[in-house]
């Protein structure tokens, strides 16, 4: 064996070991016997593992739901505009990853193997993007809602069939520019927050609180709240 496949095999090992990380063991009977409990006094409330991750994915779900609604509304409160409890509500999302990154990570990380999340675990995760969806159906019913503001390119055939679950559904009624942004945004708004999260934001923005607030201004802008 050459010394290039010494390393290569090497390699390949510690690469199953990185992807076995992310296979923990969360059988209820075993957790409850590491923290001092009778396993027969949680079976019934945790009979399997998918049935705690359930009920953990939920909790982290609505913590952030909580998070996002409570800084909507306090923003209101203060007499923020449209475009002032848009970031608000994007601070609070971000404000609630950092005070719990593990809980964020189970949500928006990457899918515990073998686990399928029942329907009501979208319905929490549906919280947070409901918020921001209130403040555009706001400015649209005013009327100030900015829809052809910025250059779009045209929708290809893919891009057609992303969009129309979503116009029949929870995005039902926006104008289909608008629907597209709001895709883009959202997407977005995880991929900094989880960026952050997850520590690579250090060597990117000197001042990573500011950086996020303008991104989220930015985006508010482009979904064509007014400003």
């Amino acid at each position: 064996m050459t010394t290039s496949d010494a390393h290569d095999l090497l390699k390949a090992e510690a690469g199953r070991r990185l992807a076995a990380r992310h296979q923990v063991d969360l059988d209820p009977s075993g957790l409850a016997r590491d923290a001092g409990l009778d396993p027969a006094s949680i079976t019934e409330r945790f009979p399997d593992r998918d049935s705690l991750l359930t009920d953990l994915v939920l909790a982290a779900y609505n913590a952030m739901g909580d998070s996002a609604e409570r800084a909507a509304a306090d923003a209101e409160k203060a007499g923020a505009d449209l475009l002032g409890r848009w970031v608000a509500t994007c601070e609070g999302v971000r404000e609630w990853a950092l005070a719990h990154p593990e809980e964020y990570v189970l949500i928006w990380g990457r899918p515990v193997p073998g686990y399928d999340a029942p329907p009501e675990t979208m319905v929490a995760g549906a919280r947070t993007v409901l918020v921001l969806l209130g403040l555009v159906r706001e400015a649209l019913a005013a009327g100030r809602l900015a829809v052809d503001h910025v250059p779009m390119p045209e929708l290809s055939e893919g891009m057609a069939r992303t969009i129309e679950p979503l116009a029949q559904g929870m995005l039902s009624g926006l104008p289909a520019p608008v629907i597209t942004r709001m895709l883009i945004i959202w997407t977005q708004l995880h991929g900094m927050v989880g960026f952050e999260v997850n520590g690579h934001i250090a060597g990117v923005a000197a001042d990573p609180a500011a950086f996020f607030t303008h991104a989220a201004t930015a985006m508010g802008q482009y979904i064509g709240l007014p400003h």
